[in-house]
């Protein structure tokens, strides 16, 4: 059908999907959680003998040691952590996309459920890997996809490179003071939050969970009073 000469074409309106598309989240919204998931690594590497459940660039390398010592139950368990970690960040990025502005609120909510049952797990299995590392490491994996256009929650090394090379460029005036101030303030708070996790653990035992649980529900909150004002 041909339309008159003075009519045009009604707009289409925008898919219901693009109209839920998140904005990116500030990247200071990330330093708190990277905090989080510095207590939650520290406590882990505590309390499983020398095991990561954050940094699974650490995880990886212990993997090939194992295997490379043909240390089959041990491998075995580090393969698996590294297993529900990407695990944790398919569910968290599958979950972000369907909740779409609500992104952060249901993925903090998930990790808030996640790091609540590995506290109410029970202290030993008849595995390598611990009952409580299967809420923990997929919680640390699912954290990464917590906030829209800030990836890499747990990758601290990145941050650490990102602040080096970010301070040569404010130096030189090509770029901003506050981009490599955030990448620093990354792995301070990934320092402070192990050190944290580790006097909790040392002090507290098992009950330590509950303060990084505690931590993720509070950010759950946050994120769902800043949607409800968005």
């Amino acid at each position: 059908m041909r339309l008159p000469m003075n009519e045009k074409p009604t707009p289409l309106p925008p898919p219901a999907a693009a109209a839920a598309t998140p904005r990116p989240a500030n990247p200071w919204a990330a330093v708190p959680l990277v905090a989080l998931a510095g207590c939650v690594d520290a406590i882990g590497w505590l309390r499983f003998d020398q095991l990561f459940v954050s940094f699974i660039s650490g995880t990886s390398t212990m993997l090939g040691i194992a295997a490379a010592e043909a240390d089959h139950a041990r491998a075995a368990a580090l393969g698996t952590v590294v297993g529900l970690f990407a695990a944790g960040a398919l569910l968290g990025a599958l979950l972000g996309t369907a909740a779409g502005r609500w992104r952060s609120v249901a993925v903090l909510g998930t990790v808030t459920l996640l790091l609540a049952a590995a506290l109410l797990a029970p202290p030993a299995g008849g595995w390598e890997l611990p009952p409580a590392a299967w809420g923990m490491v997929p919680a640390m994996g699912m954290l990464n996809t917590a906030l829209p256009g800030v990836g890499g929650v747990t990758f601290v090394t990145g941050a650490l490179s990102r602040a080096m090379e970010g301070l040569v460029l404010a130096l030189l005036g090509r770029a901003r003071h506050g981009a490599w101030a955030q990448q620093a303030a990354c792995w301070g708070a990934m320092v402070g939050g192990a050190l944290l996790g580790g006097a909790l653990q040392t002090r507290w035992g098992d009950a330590a969970l509950a303060v990084p649980a505690s931590g993720a529900m509070l950010a759950a909150l946050l994120a769902a009073l800043a949607a409800l004002r968005d």
